[in-house]
């Protein structure tokens, strides 16, 4: 197991490999079929009373990876919004984990939803130099999308990280920086107000 606190979120990375059942997230609008996966699960915690666990899961059958919610045991409700929004989708690049980053913000509608972020913004979450925080969690590379994603067409600019496929400690503190955090704080509301904020 290994455990780390990323800003104010406590990340417990649970060891090994668990066989699961789930529906992959290109066929939540197709067939919406259970296929054979292996999950890595990590536990969440936060002085606001969060407990969650998230999973990063690849499908026996292809090469989709997904890091999202997998249960929300305790906390506010804001955090319920994870149940349906931001899962991380890396891509499977050898031995490797390709993640673009993206963060949850409060839009108009008063719902968390992805959008674009800077690598100052989530030093500011994270209390310091996130590049040189999740290097020490064990992430490859740092920098832009379209440098550690040659192939990419699109979102070139964009922070992004990779990590090994057999270390995935990083990319926890990314989903806890990104999703937890910006919850916490209320990112992107006009107004803060409610428990988490």
């Amino acid at each position: 197991m290994t455990s780390f606190m990323i800003g104010p979120v406590s990340v417990e990375v649970l060891d090994g490999e668990h066989a699961i059942e789930v529906v992959p997230p290109s066929q939540w609008h197709g067939d919406r079929q259970e296929r054979p996966a292996h999950a890595v699960l990590a536990n969440l915690k936060a002085g606001d009373g969060l407990r969650a666990q998230v999973s990063l899961v690849r499908w026996d059958d292809s090469d989709e990876v997904s890091l999202g919610f997998a249960e929300l045991l305790a906390g506010p409700s804001d955090y319920e919004r994870l149940e349906d929004a931001g899962a991380i989708s890396p891509k499977l690049v050898g031995e490797k984990l390709v993640a673009r980053i993206r963060a949850l913000r409060y839009g108009k509608s008063g719902r968390a939803t992805g959008a674009a972020v800077e690598w100052s913004q989530i030093d500011e979450w994270a209390g310091g130099d996130a590049q040189a925080l999740v290097a020490t969690l064990g992430a490859t590379r740092t920098g832009s999308y379209g440098v550690l994603l040659p192939s990419a067409t699109r979102f070139k600019t964009e922070p992004a990280i990779e990590v090994p496929l057999a270390d995935p400690s990083a990319l926890f503190a990314v989903y806890a920086l990104t999703r937890v955090v910006p919850i916490m704080t209320g990112y992107g509301k006009e107004s803060v107000e409610g428990p988490n904020a």
